[in-house]
């Protein structure tokens, strides 16, 4: 995990948890006494400034950041004029089916978007960009992501129908952790068996520390680490 300081020893996964939960407290304390558009403007609020406090504290956001701001903003705005739970939770419902149906889209016509994102998050040698053991990896890895979006829809479409809003916030919330964490566990897990085939690829760790300490994005920029394997790119995958 990312610390905050980059000292080993100051973990901040707890302090995350804490924090990603300040927005769904926020809006069950507030709905209950003062209804579901305060809930929407305070939940709003608090989870714009959560953005801010990991931008202060140098946690890294990602390029969409902005583009997600202005989609909480812009839902939070709708949530506040309508104050209709069915339009604000549903169209928090159909953005997830939309994610969805990008990443499943972009895997179908053999482009998938992992292949855009991996750059970001670890340096990426040029013999694994061009090895097809890559391609299909990232393939595999966004279908993860894509399956992962499907079901918790669905599973959000089937909550809220059955349960009070107070109850939807709560569960779909509690619910989101394992299942996230079981999406995770499967991307992380196909993308260290399956690279480490690629012939002369530094190991992963080492390829997500290099990124870290600012190693090009770009894998056509990117150079490769020197091991004996490294000669013999083309060799194919074990």
């Amino acid at each position: 995990m990312i610390r905050a300081d980059g000292h080993p020893g100051s973990a901040v996964p707890n302090g995350l948890s804490l924090q990603s939960a300040a927005p769904v407290l926020l809006f069950l304390a507030v709905n209950r006494v003062a209804g579901l558009r305060w809930a929407v403007a305070i939940a709003t609020a608090g989870s714009i400034a959560l953005a801010l406090d990991r931008r202060r504290k140098g946690l890294p956001l990602g390029r969409l950041m902005p583009l997600v701001t202005g989609a909480v903003i812009a839902r939070g705005a709708i949530g506040v004029i309508t104050g209709s739970e069915t339009v604000y939770f549903g169209l928090g419902i159909a953005t997830k089916y939309l994610v969805a149906a990008v990443l499943l889209g972009s895997v179908a016509a053999g482009a998938p978007l992992a292949k855009r994102v991996l750059p970001l998050l670890m340096r990426v040698p040029q013999e694994m960009a061009a090895h097809r053991v890559f391609h299909t990896t990232m393939g595999m890895v966004t279908a993860i992501a894509g399956l992962y979006y499907t079901v918790s829809a669905s599973f959000d479409i089937w909550l809220f129908r059955r349960s009070s809003v107070e109850g939807y916030v709560l569960v779909r919330f509690l619910a989101n952790w394992p299942l996230s964490a079981a999406a995770l566990v499967g991307i992380m897990a196909a993308l260290q068996i399956r690279l480490q085939k690629i012939p002369g690829v530094p190991p992963f760790a080492l390829l997500i520390e290099e990124r870290l300490n600012g190693a090009p994005v770009d894998p056509e920029s990117s150079t490769t680490t020197s091991t004996p394997n490294n000669q013999n790119p083309g060799a194919g995958a074990t």
